[in-house]
């Protein structure tokens, strides 16, 4: 499937993601050439956080098979998660239990573990090659431009995108069978983990990034940025 933003292909046994051509990205509103911030390094980052994460802990991640470009675009091969369906396509009438259950184990297993791997005393990527992508919630439209580093040994590594898209669950037991798509992964001020997956609603979603947004716009300070940016698909 090609999509404005990202392209990706589904086999027996995988899971391809890869950069869209220029060709396929079109024109913005204003017919200039349109953007998708950061994704060359997104799928880069996506890679080493998918070994990260399984190289140092139990977390149930994809296993990533393949790096590579091919004709100037950058390819992620995957491995397919089966028999797990994602947390937002749980019927109504079960959501309630599912996100209570998922709730429950994330906060009390899965993130404390997330949180508690090896640092790497700088924000940004598990890969110390890769320049640092900014949280998603503060691109702006038509970025993609390098920023300065940060260092502290308080940033965590975190997921930056726990939607329910991005949670696959058993479907009788709503048990997490793996988290998806590390494109936004990284070390963090532990904060940044927002609980996107309680959010029912994109109004709501919305409202919960925005909140982030005013608390942590500081934070940039220093960094090369005069403000929020407009959020990007991803």
């Amino acid at each position: 499937m090609v999509m404005p933003w990202l392209s990706y292909y589904v086999t027996t046994k995988a899971f391809i993601k890869r950069e869209p051509s220029v060709q396929e990205l079109g024109v913005d509103q204003w017919g200039n050439p349109a953007i998708n911030p950061y994704i060359r390094a997104r799928l880069r980052n996506e890679a080493a956080a998918l070994e990260f994460v399984a190289q140092h802990s139990t977390i149930s991640v994809p296993q990533k098979v393949r790096l590579w470009e091919e004709n100037g675009l950058v390819y992620l091969r995957m491995s397919l998660i089966e028999g797990a369906i994602e947390l937002a396509s749980v019927d109504d009438s079960l959501m309630p239990d599912a996100i209570a259950k998922v709730t429950a184990e994330l906060e009390k297993d899965i993130l404390p573990r997330l949180h508690g791997l090896p640092k790497t005393g700088r924000i940004g990527s598990s890969d110390l090659e890769l320049p640092f992508i900014p949280s998603r919630r503060f691109w702006r439209a038509k970025e993609d431009r390098e920023w300065p580093m940060k260092t502290s040994s308080s940033y965590v590594f975190c997921h930056g995108d726990l939607s329910r898209n991005n949670i696959l669950i058993d479907p009788e037991c709503f048990k997490i069978r793996a988290i998806i798509d590390w494109e936004s992964a990284g070390f963090y001020p532990e904060n940044w983990e927002l609980p996107l997956w309680k959010a029912n609603s994109p109004q709501e979603k919305s409202e919960m990034v925005r909140r982030a947004n005013e608390r942590d716009v500081g934070f940039w300070e220093g960094m090369g940025t005069d403000g929020v940016g407009e959020q990007s698909h991803g």
